[in-house]
């Protein structure tokens, strides 16, 4: 085979609208890997969510990139590379949320850090770990998964960072009113140690530390397993797929991704709701 690797996004990729894989997208991963191909979920989700559904569709034994890149998991679901925030970045960058009137929560480990309740955390377990009941989830599963996560309010982020020092490993920020893409330019400006991308069309803002990207963590894959970028495959929907396409030997964009992130792809795919994952697998990777 031309590719011995396939990295899939999650959501707008393989989820499809209803937070659920279309049987047809996990038959074709298991025909690329019946054919000794390897298939690396590549996510913005936690290691939970990812291990989560990488089991249920019987990923199991496969490495894993969870959180843009900041997280990447081995075949039994330990941590083998972690990058965290240095804290003076995250001090400096919570003074500008507060400043700017942005509200922003933080990932340390499975634990969102939140400063108050709002609709972007309230059901953040359920969208972290969904049902899957669709795919194959089992209840006893997903009440296991979803009892190692937690919402931890934080009434003073700046005290508790100072006191506890958590290991931050990604951070996203939400607005309502249009202005994240000049937010980001000012992060970008003011705050040392970040990568700024969006998943939303700037509906949200996802930030990871400095240097690390879904296309960091795939390189630091190809070094592990001897498989050279040439022969990886990559496919995803949106801008913080954009590197990630990019370096592939391969980059396979959805048919559902915005129009400036097609342009950057090699090719493109059916949507997510039309199984666009299997049809890409075998249009050009079983060969």
């Amino acid at each position: 085979m031309a590719y011995k690797l396939l990295a899939t996004d999650l959501d707008g990729t393989l989820l499809n609208d209803y937070r659920e894989i279309d049987r047809e997208n996990i038959q074709a991963i298991h025909e690329f890997r019946e054919k000794g191909g390897r298939v690396v979920i590549c996510s913005g989700r936690s290691p939970l969510s990812t291990r989560w559904i990488a089991n249920t569709i019987g990923l199991k034994g496969e490495p894993i990139i969870a959180y843009n890149g900041a997280i990447i998991l081995d075949e039994n679901g330990g941590i083998s590379e972690q990058a965290v925030f240095e804290h003076d970045h995250l001090l400096h960058f919570w003074e500008l949320c507060e400043g700017e009137g942005f509200y922003a929560h933080f990932y340390e480990g499975d634990t969102l850090l939140v400063p108050k309740e709002t609709k972007w955390n309230k059901n953040w377990i359920e969208n972290n770990i969904p049902t899957l009941e669709k795919t194959g989830g089992k209840a006893a599963d997903l009440e296991n998964f979803r009892g190692q996560c937690q919402v931890k309010i934080v009434d003073d982020f700046y005290r508790y960072m100072k006191s506890n020092q958590p290991d931050i490993t990604k951070i996203a920020v939400f607005d309502e009113e249009g202005r994240l893409a000049d937010f980001s330019k000012v992060i970008g400006e003011k705050v040392g140690g970040m990568e700024v991308s969006s998943s939303l069309n700037f509906l949200n803002l996802e930030i990871s530390p400095s240097g690390v990207s879904k296309a960091s963590s795939l390189l630091k894959l190809s070094e592990k397993y001897d498989i050279p970028l040439y022969q990886m495959a990559a496919i995803g929907d949106n801008y913080n797929d954009s590197l990630m396409l990019k370096a592939a030997g391969l980059g396979i964009a959805m048919g559902n991704a915005p129009d400036k992130v097609k342009a950057l792809a090699d090719q493109v795919t059916g949507s997510n709701q039309e199984a666009g994952v299997a049809q890409a697998i075998r249009r050009y990777l079983l060969e």
